[in-house]
């Protein structure tokens, strides 16, 4: 999703901890929250080797380093594959809920201002720019230093880049190829070769490019972002650092609007409320007036109802990222303009996403009204609480929570020596985690010590002076 900079939307980034958490607000509503806990990213760059071949899938599996085996489609690499051979792929699909992670042989390492194809020997420039004087001097540009028939997609941040600043990060780019193809020569072992930005780290890229507001709680993170501003020779007056006595997202209120996502629930503005029901095969929605504009003629009440809600879905089915078949149930419309109404708002709401991610079905017979949405990562549930199986991400998920405490505790004046009382396996977590020692020492002046409360239970804490 495109992140715009209008006075109406801003970033608000919560780096206090080990992992980033970052809310997107429009209209001073949360509409998306991403969660960085780090780990394996979409378009990472991988050595691995072919473990199976699945004629019948007409895809191959691949053996990665420190991870499962990625799904390979023939149609997604140049040339024959056999089992144990030796390939380059990239990461196309993250892997969610039940589904593994989908792996391309067509290699493309993006940039900041721009995106190389190995092989594909094409220049684009942004269709945005209409100057044909600045078009050919870019073109002319881009072609001396093209090499090896590489394709080079220049991205509109960088129109405004000085010719230097274009060539260093052609030079950059290739250098990471090179990387990947010396690996490939020199294979052994499967391994990470090339890491590649977080969609986290792209959405806030994208947002301080198009001028956006962005309030950032945490120093390292601010500078950072600071110091990328400079080198790219932006601006960082729309970049604040938070400094309040509360962390950021509780200050802004963000943790209410992330537990209020989280509920089946939702209060429509003006009367009525919808249902949502995320199930395994569908996510089912349910208008219910409640009593609202009790008195009104029946099919007017519906129609008002019925469009208030239309707008309150699309955002609710963006902020909890649900994919695949909905099914809503509205309020009863007699008329055809009714529905016509309603089947508008729909795709008004939506609308850029209608261009491929989301696909109307419109009016059942039975008056029920369906669409399907391009899975696109998991579910804010999924993301903030992993199912069952999945300790390691519990066990950070709850590492998390507690350093994010603590460190909430020092801004209301708590610092100094202080006993960190915590689960078990949380403890024995701290004792590997220098980074989260270091954020603990930052905060309280000097770290902490660690005590293990077999007591306590999943994220709790407690914390005394010694």
């Amino acid at each position: 999703m495109a992140v715009g900079g209008t006075h109406h939307t801003r970033l608000l980034i919560d780096a206090v901890a080990l992992e980033r958490r970052v809310a997107l607000i429009e209209n001073n509503r949360l509409t998306r929250l991403w969660i960085d806990r780090g780990g394996p990213a979409r378009f990472d760059i991988h050595l691995g080797r072919v473990s199976k071949l699945m004629p019948e899938m007409a895809a191959a599996m691949v053996a990665l380093d420190g991870m499962a085996d990625g799904l390979l489609p023939f149609d997604r690499y140049h040339g024959p594959l056999h089992e144990g051979q030796w390939v380059l792929v990239q990461i196309s699909r993250l892997g969610f809920e039940d589904k593994g992670v989908k792996l391309t042989g067509r290699i493309a390492i993006e940039g900041v201002g721009m995106i190389l194809r190995p092989g594909a020997n094409h220049i684009e420039l942004p269709r945005k720019l209409k100057d044909g004087d600045k078009r050919a001097e870019l073109l002319d540009l881009l072609s001396t230093l093209q090499a090896d028939a590489d394709g080079i997609m220049l991205r509109s941040v960088a129109l405004d880049w000085t010719a230097d600043t274009i060539a260093a990060e052609y030079k950059l780019l290739k250098s990471q190829l090179q990387k990947a193809q010396k690996a490939l020569s020199e294979a052994s072992r499967p391994q990470l070769v090339s890491k590649a930005q977080s969609e986290t780290d792209q959405v806030i890229e994208r947002h301080l490019m198009a001028g956006g507001a962005c309030i950032v709680d945490g120093t390292d993170e601010f500078v950072r972002l600071r110091g990328l501003l400079t080198m790219l020779g932006k601006s960082d007056d729309n970049l604040v650092r938070h400094v309040g006595r509360r962390l950021l997202f509780d200050d802004q209120d963000i943790e209410e609007e992330i537990a209020a996502a989280l509920a089946p629930r939702v209060e429509l503005h003006g009367g009525g409320w919808i249902a949502i029901d995320p199930a395994t095969a569908l996510c089912a929605i349910d208008v219910n007036a409640a009593g609202a504009d009790v008195g009104r003629d029946s099919e007017t009440r519906a129609v008002d109802i019925n469009l208030r809600a239309a707008a309150e879905i699309v955002h609710q089915i963006r902020l909890r990222n649900i994919g695949g078949l909905v099914v809503i149930d509205p309020l009863r419309m007699k008329s055809r303009a009714g529905r016509d109404k309603f089947d508008a708002a729909i795709r008004d709401a939506f609308g850029d996403e209608l261009d491929g991610a989301v696909q109307i079905g419109g009016f059942t017979r039975l008056g029920l009204y369906e669409f399907s949405r391009q899975r696109a990562g998991e579910s804010l549930r999924a993301t903030l609480f992993a199912p069952r199986g999945r300790a390691r991400l519990l066990l950070d998920a709850a590492l998390n929570s507690v350093v994010r405490a603590a460190v909430a505790e020092t801004r209301n004046g708590v610092s100094g020596m202080v006993d960190l009382s915590v689960t078990s396996d949380v403890a024995k977590t701290l004792a590997d985690r220098d980074d989260a020692i270091q954020i603990l020492t930052n905060a309280f002046g000097v770290a902490p010590k660690i005590v293990a409360d077999p007591t306590l239970e999943d994220d709790a804490y407690r914390l005394e002076k010694n």
